[in-house]
């Protein structure tokens, strides 16, 4: 028998579907946009270099980054229905948990955008993600920021049945630190995220 799922994948599970087409319009749309363009830019280029998105969702920042180069391009998530709508030839898409999955290999770029707020422990997915990564590569983060547009995103949350975490400057670095990790580059996405590069020590 199956473990129950958690209420942050039942939440996404049920949003599966309609998930790309909703994040195609309006304000959602326009944030995106604006934290994909910092996520690039602190990715570099991708041409020649391997790439894995942890907590790909529906694999949107996943296909950027293959478009853009990265090969292979390996999608990981814990929601089975996300996982199932990622359907872009450039990408291998595999169901896990960010925290315990392991894939056997390294990447040179390892991306952790939007999900590091859902998980019940950010460190143990911070670490799990830095044995994906390669000694030379960069790992990138895309998380809420701890101010008033980021409490109000929790707000939002809470409606769904679970409270996210929201993140600081100083919280990014104790995490990245236990990981072996070292800030390198950051970039606020207003009203409420922020982006971050870590490489390791």
């Amino acid at each position: 028998m199956s473990p129950p799922r958690s209420a942050v994948i039942r939440h996404f599970d049920a949003q599966a579907e309609t998930y790309q087409d909703r994040a195609r319009h309006g304000l959602w749309a326009w944030q995106r946009r604006r934290e994909a363009g910092a996520i690039l830019a602190l990715a570099g280029a991708m041409n020649g270099r391997s790439a894995l998105d942890l907590g790909a969702g529906a694999g949107f920042y996943a296909r950027l980054l293959a478009e853009r180069g990265a090969q292979p391009t390996v999608a990981v998530d814990a929601s089975r229905a996300m996982v199932a709508r990622i359907d872009h030839p450039g990408l291998e898409a595999i169901e896990g948990d960010i925290a315990t999955i392991r894939l056997g290999r390294r990447f040179d770029v390892v991306l952790l955008a939007g999900v590091l707020e859902f998980v019940d422990d950010a460190e143990a997915a911070l670490l799990n993600a830095a044995r994906h990564l390669a000694v030379d590569g960069s790992m990138v983060l895309l998380v809420p920021t701890d101010n008033t547009g980021g409490r109000l995103y929790r707000r939002f949350h809470r409606r769904h049945g679970f409270a996210i975490t929201l993140f600081g400057r100083h919280h990014v670095q104790q995490l990245a630190a236990v990981a072996g990790l070292a800030l390198t580059a950051e970039r606020p996405v207003a009203p409420f995220s922020a982006v971050y590069a870590l490489a390791p020590r």
